[in-house]
C-alpha cells in the first residue's frame, strides 16, 4: 500500500479545513487567519509530492508570476533604510507567496467545494456585520466617535470592501441558474436575497463612500452582464434601459444637491446691514465665497456677541472643540448659515435645545440631523470639493487630504523614478516631501499615500510598478479567470479601492486579494461551470 496516497484523504480534508477558516476569519480576526494559512502551509508541506508540484508550476508559470510580487518587496527591502517598516511589509504580504503556491499547486476543488467557501465568506461577512449593527444599537458610539467607528473588526473602507464581495457572491448564486440541482437552504435564492438585501443595508448604514460607489459598479456589472447573455429582446432592453435610467438618476442627483447647496444665490451687495439688533457691527467676506446649503457663510458674523451668548447656553467654551474634536467656532458659524440665519445673538437664540446638542455634537448642517446617512456623506464629499475649490483648505477633510497626498507623492515619484526608495521607506519619503512643502496635512498622518499605485512608485519606481502590473496581466489572461464573472468583480472591487486605498498594505485585505485571485485563477477553471460563468 501506498503510504503517501493513504494519507492523502486526511491531508485533503486538512487543506479544506484550512481554507474554510481563512475565509471564515477574513472580516473577524487576524489571529485565527494568519492560523489559517499556517495550518494550509503545514499541511502542504507535510503532504509532500513534490514532484508533481514543480511538475505543476512548470505547467504553469503564471503561479510564480503572480508569487513573484512578493519578490518584490523582498529585493525593496535590500535597499531600504527602515528596515524595521521594511520586515513587517515583508511579513505582510507573505499571503502573496502563501497562497498561490499552495492553491496553484494543490488538488484543483471541486464546483461544490468552490460554492461552499464562497457562502461561507458571505455568511461570514454578514455575521460580523451584524456583530457591528448589534454593538451600536446596544452601546451606541462615544461622544466624538465617527459615524464609520462602527465597524468594529477593521477600518470601515476596508471592511466596505468584504461587504461588496459578499454582495456580489449573493446576488450571483441569487440569479444564476441552478439547473436540475435540488435546490437546499444554502442554494435557495432567496437566502442570498436575504444576504444581499441586508448586507446592501448595512453598507449604507456604515455610509463608506467608496463602499458605496463599488457597489453601484458591482449591480451595473451585474445588469450589463444579464442583459448582454439574455435571449429575451425585452429583457435585455429592460436592463440596459433600467441601468440607463438609474446612472442618470445618481449624475442628476450628484449635480442638483451641488447647484442647491454650493451655487450662491443672487443677492445685492450693497443692501447688508452693518449692524446687528444690539448695535454691534458685523464683518462680511463676500470674497471667499464659502456656501452652506446656498447661504454665504462668512456674511453677518458678529463674533463678540455669538461668543458671548454660545457660552451662556453651552459647556463648550466658544474657543473649544465639538464632540468630534473640530473647532466649534466654525461648527456654530456653519450650522447658523445652514439655517440661514445671522451669526449673532439673534441667531444664537433662535436654536433649540436640540440644534444646539447637535453643534456640540459636531454636526455643522441642520440638515444632517435630519437626513443622516447616504445624503449626509454626498453632501460632505462636495462640501468638501467646494472647500478646495474656494479656499485650497483639506486639512481634517479625507478628500482634500488624499489630494495633498498625490501632491507630495508625485516629486517624490520623479526623484527616484527607476527603483523608488525600497520597501520600509517609502512613508517617510512622503511625510519629508510633505513636511518641505509646508502641506496643510493632518497631524495624525504617517507618511501613507493611500493609494496603492503610488506606494508601488515610491517603493519599487517604475520597474517594480510595471514588473507587478504584468504579473497580474499575464496571470489573469494565461489562466483566463477574466472569463468569470465573480473573479471580474473581484478585480473591479480591489482595483477601484486601490485608487483611494493602499489596499495591500494591510493584513486582512491583502489575504483576500490574494484568496480569491488564487481561488478563481489557479482552479483550473472547476470553480464554476460555463452556465455559472455566463449567467
Amino acid at each position: 500500500m501506498n503510504y503517501s496516497a493513504g494519507r492523502e484523504p486526511l491531508h485533503r480534508t486538512v487543506y479544506l479545513f484550512g481554507l474554510a477558516l481563512l475565509v471564515s476569519c477574513l472580516p473577524l480576526s487576524r489571529y485565527l487567519l494568519s492560523i489559517a494559512q499556517f495550518t494550509i502551509v503545514i499541511n502542504w508541506i507535510a503532504e509532500g509530492n513534490f514532484k508533481r508540484k514543480f511538475s505543476i508550476l512548470h505547467k504553469n508559470p503564471a503561479i510564480l508570476l503572480f508569487a513573484s510580487v512578493f519578490i518584490v518587496y523582498a529585493v525593496g527591502l535590500l535597499y531600504s533604510e527602515d528596515l524595521k517598516t521594511g520586515f513587517e511589509k515583508i511579513i505582510n504580504t507573505l499571503p502573496l507567496l502563501i497562497l498561490p503556491l499552495v492553491i496553484g499547486t494543490s488538488k484543483p476543488l471541486s464546483t461544490k467545494a468552490s460554492r461552499r467557501l464562497l457562502i461561507l465568506f458571505t455568511i461570514a461577512v454578514s455575521a460580523a456585520s451584524m456583530v457591528c449593527f448589534i454593538r451600536y444599537a446596544g452601546y451606541g458610539l462615544p461622544p466624538g466617535a465617527d459615524f464609520r467607528e462602527i465597524s468594529v473588526f477593521m477600518s470601515h473602507i476596508r471592511f466596505a470592501l468584504l461587504i461588496d464581495m459578499a454582495i456580489a457572491i449573493s446576488i450571483y448564486y441569487a440569479i444564476r441558474k441552478h439547473g436540475d440541482e435540488p435546490l437546499s437552504v444554502l442554494r435557495s435564492p432567496w437566502f442570498f436575497i436575504i444576504l444581499s438585501v441586508f448586507l446592501t443595508a448595512f453598507l449604507f448604514f456604515l455610509r463608506s463612500a467608496t463602499g458605496i460607489v463599488i457597489f453601484f459598479i458591482i449591480l451595473g456589472v451585474f445588469g450589463v452582464n444579464r442583459a448582454f447573455h439574455s435571449k429575451s429582446r425585452f429583457i435585455r432592453y429592460s436592463i440596459l434601459g433600467a441601468t440607463t435610467a438609474f446612472s442618470l438618476t445618481a449624475v442628476l442627483t450628484v449635480y442638483f444637491t451641488w447647484n442647491r447647496n454650493f451655487s450662491p444665490k443672487p443677492f445685492n451687495p450693497t443692501r447688508l446691514k452693518d449692524k446687528t439688533a444690539n448695535g454691534n457691527l458685523y464683518t462680511h467676506d463676500i470674497e471667499a465665497g464659502i456656501l452652506e446649503n446656498g447661504n454665504y457663510t462668512w456674511l453677518y458674523i458678529c463674533e463678540p456677541e455669538l461668543e458671548r451668548e454660545w457660552n451662556r447656553l453651552s459647556p463648550i467654551h466658544y474657543d473649544e472643540f465639538d464632540h468630534r474634536h473640530q473647532a466649534i467656532r466654525t461648527t456654530i458659524i456653519r450650522y447658523l448659515t445652514s439655517k440661514n440665519l445671522t451669526k449673532d445673538s439673534a441667531g444664537i437664540h433662535h436654536l433649540s435645545q436640540a440644534d444646539l446638542s447637535n453643534i456640540e455634537k459636531g454636526l455643522a448642517n441642520y440638515r444632517f440631523s435630519e437626513h443622516p446617512g447616504i445624503r449626509q456623506r454626498l453632501y460632505e464629499t462636495l462640501y468638501e470639493i467646494h472647500i478646495i475649490r474656494k479656499s485650497g483648505f483639506a486639512e481634517s477633510h479625507s478628500l482634500g487630504q488624499r489630494l495633498l497626498f498625490y501632491k507630495a507623492a508625485l516629486p517624490a515619484i520623479k526623484e527616484s523614478f527607476w527603483f523608488g526608495y525600497g520597501t520600509g521607506d517609502a512613508y517617510n519619503i512622503m511625510a519629508n516631501q510633505a513636511r518641505s512643502e509646508n502641506l496643510a496635512i493632518d497631524s495624525a498622518w504617517k507618511g501613507k499615500p493611500h493609494n496603492q499605485f503610488l506606494f508601488f512608485l515610491l517603493a519599487f519606481g517604475i520597474t517594480g510598478f510595471l514588473w507587478i502590473v504584468f504579473s497580474w496581466v499575464y496571470t489573469v489572461i494565461f489562466s483566463k479567470a477574466y472569463t468569470q464573472l465573480l473573479f471580474n468583480q473581484m478585480l473591479l472591487i480591489t482595483g477601484i479601492s486601490m485608487m483611494v486605498i493602499d489596499t495591500l498594505e494591510s493584513y486582512d485585505n491583502i489575504v483576500f486579494f490574494s484568496f480569491f485571485f488564487c481561488l478563481f485563477a489557479f482552479n483550473y477553471g472547476d470553480i464554476t461551470s460555463y452556465n455559472e460563468k455566463m449567467i
